[in-house]
């Protein structure tokens, strides 16, 4: 009974092996993976400087830092750790501020990319989980509310008052 078992995966194994790769591209063909791809070298960012609005005792954000955490699990509401309370949000001149229960977040950013009256409804008044990336290749806000609302934000740089 061992050996006929042996047999039929050995024959199995065989048949496999010479019919080809299934996943692959047919025989005498070029195949790319979309992942190899080459990609053009990656610039590192440096933040502009400080824009005069933004109050002398801000101080830059030069590593990623995170403002509270939002854990959602399927069937349960979400749990809100250490978040904060968005009070206020605006752009003028180039300049968004996210004020909240803790702090104040200033960024440079085209006040033509920053919310509509309509989605800063959707943020103001809300707890929310709130993080600064800053790494060798950008400076990105995401911020998430309890409600669910998200938003990111491409930016020249990140103060924190």
């Amino acid at each position: 009974m061992l050996r006929i078992g042996l047999a039929a995966i050995a024959i199995l194994l065989l048949a496999s092996s010479s019919c080809g790769d299934s996943d692959g591209p047919p025989a005498g063909t070029a195949f790319t993976p979309e992942n190899d791809a080459p990609t053009a070298p990656v610039t590192p960012v440096t933040p502009v400087p400080k824009p005069g609005a933004v109050p002398e005792a801000a101080r830059a954000i030069t590593q990623t830092t995170t403002l509270g955490r939002i854990v959602r699990r399927a069937g349960e509401s979400p749990q809100a750790i250490m978040t904060r309370q968005i009070t206020g949000a605006s752009c003028t001149d180039g300049l968004m501020t996210i004020a909240t229960s803790g702090e104040a977040i200033y960024a440079p950013l085209a006040c033509s990319s920053f919310w509509d009256p309509n989605t800063t409804e959707l943020f103001v008044g809300e707890k929310a989980s709130i993080s600064l990336e800053a790494t060798s290749t950008r400076f990105r806000i995401f911020i998430e509310t309890l409600p669910g609302a998200q938003a990111e934000f491409t930016v020249a740089g990140i103060w924190v008052e």
